[in-house]
């Protein structure tokens, strides 16, 4: 992805004026289509540029045909928002709706042609178009958030995500921050207030979304999974396999929490029988039940052969 061009740190006026802005002129935007005052204009769809800034996040295949449906019986009820970058033109909103028009054959679209939007703005317009959706996932709204947070204090994704993840270890105790960090802490705290979605302790605790397995993070974009049972089914991000099958029962039976820990564990358990693990397992368990008294009662050549077998387990555990 684009990184933003670095710029010196910015006040939290200069954070909230942005936002503001953005949020007037989403709100302008979304008047002008209700009070049919767009002055919309049919584009090529072939001519429509991706954003540089792409918003990383999985579509429903279905619910595009399903929206395609949709418009195919009543319209288009909301026409795409672009911006003006040089000769050509920007998506700003509207992927799902550009694609359900490719499904219905269309090679023009009604569009919103923004003028003298740079990329920071573009950005924002996106992050509080995606928030507003009703339909949002908890997935699609934290990178949303992180969106405003990035161009709000002026950071890059990477900086963001460092921060957080300071954040995170100075709640457990494990570092101390510095005063600047401290200032970006509160600074970062007030503008997702302004969202009126989150705090920053309660983005921190959605953090580990960031790392989960692709498969996972598809599902949580998706709105299949929960994230609690995000955090239970990335137990198993090790092995593909066995996660599409947990994953695919979890989501497919709706399971609780409670439930996809259940699963899990015996899949694990299944694993083991069917490798052979279940054995060794219990024999080193019974192992360990044996006393000091019981090995001290033992011939001097059974002690030895013992040793012999303790040496041949240490070895083969050395080269694993």
């Amino acid at each position: 992805m684009a990184k933003l061009p670095q710029r010196k740190n910015i006040s939290s006026e200069t954070a909230s004026r942005r936002i503001e802005e953005a949020e007037v002129l989403r709100q302008s935007i979304s008047e002008s289509i209700e009070n049919k005052t767009s002055n919309a204009t049919e584009v090529s769809i072939a001519s429509i540029a991706s954003p540089k800034f792409h918003d990383r996040r999985w579509h429903d295949k279905m619910a595009i045909v399903e929206l395609s449906k949709s418009i195919e019986a009543v319209g288009l009820i909301y026409p795409v928002v672009l911006r003006r970058v040089g000769e050509g033109l920007e998506r700003i909103i509207g992927y799902r709706r550009i694609e359900a028009y490719k499904i219905l054959g269309k090679e023009t679209i009604p569009a919103i042609i923004l003028e003298n939007i740079d990329d920071d703005m573009a950005i924002l317009l996106m992050a509080t178009e995606n928030m507003q959706r009703e339909d949002i996932s908890v997935y699609d709204e934290t990178l949303s958030l992180i969106d405003y947070l990035k161009v709000a204090i002026n950071e890059s994704q990477e900086s963001i995500e460092k921060l957080l993840i300071r954040f995170k270890n100075h709640d457990a105790g494990s570092i101390q921050l510095t005063d600047e960090e401290k200032e970006k802490r509160v600074q970062m705290n007030n503008v997702l207030k302004k969202t009126g979605k989150i705090e920053i302790s309660g983005l921190l605790n959605r953090l580990t979304m960031l790392s989960m397995h692709p498969l996972i993070k598809e599902a949580l974009s998706a709105s299949k999974l929960s994230f609690s049972n995000a955090q239970v089914l990335q137990k198993l991000s090790k092995d593909e396999t066995t996660l599409k099958a947990v994953m695919s029962r979890v989501i497919d039976e709706n399971m609780s929490k409670r439930e996809a820990i259940k699963l899990i564990a015996k899949y694990k358990e299944e694993k083991v029988g069917r490798t052979g693990e279940g054995h060794v397992i219990l024999k080193l368990k019974s192992l360990s039940k044996i006393s000091t008294k019981q090995v001290a009662k033992l011939t001097k050549v059974d002690q030895d052969k013992l040793m012999d077998y303790f040496a041949k387990i240490d070895e083969i555990l050395k080269n694993q």
